[in-house]
């Protein structure tokens, strides 16, 4: 009995070291996940423990898993909740745009403001009308005669043509600079127009350009509008062509001071004036190329003429109207290959 105590005691003793060694061996697995590395529970495993977990950290793990498996992915942008923004965005362009080009009700219906892109055109039909006759007139003669005066005359003595006739707007620039409050421009006008007149042989050579006098264009049209009448309807004349009433009321005072009505023969005044509208023509040739590409060559001549009368009414101190508009019109259309 002796012996037998120790003996049982030492199995019992060794029967428990195989038992914790088994606990060891049981609670350290192999395929156990590293550190920081969430592992999904399975599903129904994960909704019994949901259902009742047996503690707060029990439950915060749980929790976390089912965040992850709702979450989106994070590279993945949500798609957006409201629309309201770019709904607003194509608002505020079409307002831009029939702020500009109009609509036939809008802002440009009524009044264009200074340098604006868009011609006040509201006697469209009228003006259409007359274009056509102009234009038939112009292939039936007017070009013609240009063609050929453009081949048969010298080049110098052509230039001779076109500073003889620009000289003679000298008196009509003087006037319109003072009435304009320009005296400084005033005086360069009348220095050119003596030189000219004079040392120019009646202005067939424009020796105050090659001694640096200033040249700056002036009428009526102009006069009015620095007065305050800014914006005028388009308008095309017979012959003349484009025009807006403003100007067309111009040429009433700047005719008178121009040298050829001094002339008592009725032959000679048209003679000259013929021959300064042939001179205009053949200056004009070199568009032809362009008209003859345009969808619509009424609004393509209009709206070259606009554009450049704005330019020589305003000139550099005109705001500048491409620097108002919204960055999407301020870019040019891409170029066809």
């Amino acid at each position: 009995m002796i012996r037998a105590r120790p003996l049982s005691r030492l199995l019992v003793a060794v029967f428990a070291l195989a038992l914790s060694a088994c606990a060891q061996q049981g609670g350290t697995r192999t395929d156990t996940a590293s550190t920081g590395t969430v592992v999904p529970a399975p599903v129904d495993t994960l909704a019994a423990e949901t259902a009742q977990p047996a503690s707060v950290e029990a439950a915060a793990p749980i929790a976390a898993i089912a965040a992850t498996a709702d979450a989106k992915p994070a590279t993945a942008p949500a798609p957006a909740q409201n629309p309201a923004p770019a709904a607003s965005a194509d608002a505020d362009a079409d307002a831009d745009f029939q702020a500009i080009y109009g609509d036939g009700a809008g802002v440009n219906a009524g009044a264009v403001a200074q340098g604006a892109l868009q011609p006040w055109d509201p006697w469209e039909k009228f003006n259409r009308k007359m274009h056509a006759i102009n234009s038939s007139v112009d292939h039936a003669m007017i070009h013609p005669v240009a063609v050929t005066y453009v081949h048969v005359v010298p080049r110098p003595l052509r230039t001779g043509v076109s500073n003889f006739f620009h000289n003679i707007t000298g008196p009509s620039n003087i006037v319109n600079s003072l009435l304009q409050g320009k005296p400084s421009q005033a005086g360069n006008s009348l220095f050119r127009f003596l030189v000219n007149s004079t040392f120019g042989i009646g202005g067939l050579l424009d020796v105050a350009t090659q001694i640096h006098i200033p040249d700056k264009s002036n009428d009526f049209g102009t006069t009015f509008a620095t007065w305050g009448w800014k914006n005028s309807r388009y308008l095309e004349l017979p012959v003349f062509g484009p025009r807006t009433v403003r100007d067309a009321t111009g040429m009433i005072g700047d005719i008178p001071l121009t040298p050829l009505p001094a002339s008592h023969s009725v032959v000679g005044q048209v003679a000259l004036r013929t021959i300064n509208v042939v001179n205009i023509r053949a200056q004009l040739l070199s568009t032809d190329a362009l008209r003859e590409g345009a969808v619509d060559d009424y609004r393509l001549l209009r709206d070259a003429w606009w554009q450049r009368r704005n330019y020589q009414i305003w000139g550099d101190n005109a705001q500048d109207a491409s620097s108002q508009l919204p960055d999407y019109l301020q870019t040019p259309p891409a170029k066809p290959d």
